[in-house]
């Protein structure tokens, strides 16, 4: 059964084996926790790798087992090593029957230790920095730390500046006379005009035609009269009255057509206003 400490060792090997991918010794020849790969010939092909225990000073696989020409069979093995040194193969093989490979022979692969053969054991000692709070992880994450609160501020401030050049406040041009006045006719057509809407149309009218026409200021009732006289203006009047007489309603056709000269001018603020 795999205990915690193999684990352990295995994923120290394997994080070894990544820094050490690059490593330039040969294939039977690797460091400390660094995966190395050997293959070798042997008589048999039904070897298995020993159980491994918390103790183990090298890892031992079998990648692949291919067939030779010569009838004996080639082991792709892949170990990682825990302790420097040779390492024979023997002690990491059995057979089927769960029997030592002795049959292996002397066959080893090599560990190589890290530190150089004639390391003492004693550790470097510390020199202190000319600016000891230069560099290191905690200057890194206060530099990262200002340039997110700075870029942070810069998009608030440019975000807000873009926002407020692109609201624009749109206006709505002035409503023409026949759009002011056509819900008026066509209450007027069907009869359905208040007295109040003919006071607004009666303005509306009033208030164009003066424009138009440059007609004196003058009370409403003067000024009606001189608008139903003249042949344009008076259209819509005549038909007013027409309608207020016999309701029965009018073709859209019909109110078009007597509010055509009334969609080329807008209505004046102080009209639109009141």
């Amino acid at each position: 059964m795999i205990t915690r400490k193999i684990i352990v060792r295995l994923i120290v090997g394997f994080l070894l084996t990544a820094c050490g991918a690059f490593a330039s010794e040969p294939a039977s020849e690797r460091g400390i926790g660094i995966e190395g790969d050997v293959k070798i010939t042997l008589n048999r092909s039904d070897y298995l790798p020993k159980a491994l225990d918390d103790r183990t000073p090298l890892i031992l696989r079998i990648e692949e087992i291919t067939p030779s020409s010569d009838g004996r069979f080639v082991y792709d093995f892949h170990y990682i090593g825990f302790e420097s040194g040779p390492h024979r193969l023997s002690d990491y093989l059995v057979n089927p029957d769960g029997s030592p490979a002795m049959e292996v022979g002397e066959l080893t692969v090599n560990v190589m230790s890290i530190l150089p053969q004639d390391h003492t054991g004693k550790l470097n000692s510390y020199v202190p920095r000319v600016i000891p709070w230069f560099g290191g992880y905690r200057v890194m994450m206060m530099v990262l730390g200002v340039l997110w609160i700075l870029g942070l501020l810069a998009f608030l401030w440019f975000g807000r500046r873009k926002k407020s050049e692109i609201v624009v406040t749109e206006e709505l041009p002035p409503p023409s006379y026949a759009e002011r006045m056509q819900p008026l006719v066509e209450s007027a057509a069907s009869g359905e005009l208040s007295a109040s809407g003919q006071a607004e149309l009666e303005r509306l009218m009033t208030g164009y035609w003066r424009e138009k026409l440059s007609l004196p200021e003058q009370r409403m009732a003067e000024s009606l009269a001189a608008i139903k006289r003249n042949p344009e203006a008076g259209a819509l009047l005549l038909a007013l009255e027409r309608w207020l007489h016999r309701p029965g309603g009018a073709s859209h056709q019909e109110i078009a057509g007597l509010l055509e000269p009334y969609r080329h001018m807008t209505v004046a603020p102080e009209e639109a206003g009141s």
